[in-house]
């Protein structure tokens, strides 16, 4: 009987050896390294890396959309006042569902950037003011190459008022500054470009 039980224990420790060896087998590589991921360089959903934190993520932009207005309006007293929306980096996602939710459908700056589709990619949206000063900041020290068309663009966040929103003027030259306002409020119901962004 002791014989027995020896052996019966030995098969049973030799079974579990090879299952173990067996699992690790299945599986001998661990976990990729992240992609290292460079300024200016291409982003996930294959868009221009515009900024990069110490984890190796950040922000990448798409191309332009063509130009919309902030709301599809006709006038300044027709303008939602969007309570909420942020200026600081890290806020345009939340300010663009934001936007998209409150004023529903239709052919505007947000909604063009939360339908925006790349590379598989569909989670972009329209940076707010610190992240659009980001891309400004970018393409106007990197000497790599101007964004293209070289004009207004949209930021998700509101101005002063409920008839007003932030956009960022990138004809850079010796008359436009950030003192001088290359930053500033413009009426919801001007035609300026947009420019999706997403984080990653």
């Amino acid at each position: 009987m002791r014989k027995q039980s020896f052996k019966v224990g030995l098969i049973a420790l030799l079974f579990t050896s090879i299952s173990c060896t067996s699992d690790n087998d299945s599986n001998p590589n661990p976990e990729p390294n992240p992609t290292n991921y460079t300024l200016g360089g291409v982003g996930p959903a294959g868009g221009r890396i515009f900024y990069l934190d110490n984890t190796n993520h950040g922000y990448e932009m798409a191309g332009s959309l063509g130009t919309a207005k902030w709301q599809n309006i006709t006038s300044l007293g027709q303008a939602t006042n969007m309570a909420g929306l942020g200026t600081a980096i890290g806020t345009g996602e939340a300010n663009t569902n934001l936007i998209v939710s409150t004023l529903g459908n239709g052919n505007y700056a947000a909604k063009l950037c939360a339908d925006y589709t790349k590379n598989g990619f569909s989670d972009w949206f329209l940076p707010s003011k610190d992240e659009l000063i980001k891309v400004y900041n970018f393409f106007n020290t990197c000497g790599c190459e101007s964004i293209n068309p070289i004009n207004n663009y949209w930021s998700s966040s509101q101005g002063s008022n409920a008839g007003m929103a932030w956009n960022t003027d990138f004809m850079v030259n010796v008359n436009t500054t950030q003192s001088n306002n290359w930053t500033f409020e413009l009426q919801k119901d001007q035609e300026v470009f947009v420019l999706p962004i997403r984080k990653f």
